[in-house]
């Protein structure tokens, strides 16, 4: 197994966003303190990941923090290596969307994605993302483990 350090820089900076506010007194601005630099370590084979990550945020205290991202994972199989494309959102550390989007090239993994597309949705919604363990979901157990590493680095 190798160890990938994977920085965990910009949730700590939202989670510092939503618990900080620029405040006035007497006409002088408080500038709100610099987000710690946290740092994960997973060990797992690594995986490509591509895309975007968003964030909605509000500083309206009790408000949901959500985090998007459009990824495109690559993961190993037997034929290769596959690509799958994954938009998750995940609020309040709560998996609340996920759509899969099948792009290998090989017969029997598209069988495979297309199944885990279908049913991941039903097996993922409102669990905890840090905390992601599923069966192999659609028959798939390589793109399901490749879905959970990306989950938990939410």
């Amino acid at each position: 197994m190798q160890k990938i350090t994977l920085p965990l820089v910009m949730i700590a900076s939202l989670a510092t966003l939503v618990s900080c506010g620029t405040s006035t007194t007497n006409n002088t601005t408080k500038t709100p303190p610099t987000p710690p630099i946290v740092t994960g370590v997973v060990e797992t084979t690594p995986v490509i990941q591509t895309g975007t990550i968003t964030a909605t945020m509000t500083m309206t205290p009790n408000t949901p923090v959500s985090l998007t991202r459009d990824e495109t994972v690559a993961y190993n199989t037997p034929a290769g290596r596959d690509l799958i494309g994954l938009h998750v959102v995940v609020t309040d550390g709560l998996i609340t969307s996920v759509v899969a989007t099948p792009q290998a090239e090989h017969d029997i993994s598209k069988n495979y994605q297309i199944a885990f597309a279908s049913d991941i949705k039903t097996k993922a919604i409102w669990k905890k993302a840090k905390d992601l363990h599923l069966d192999a979901v659609g028959g798939a157990s390589l793109t399901t483990a490749a879905f959970e590493q990306f989950v938990r680095s939410f």
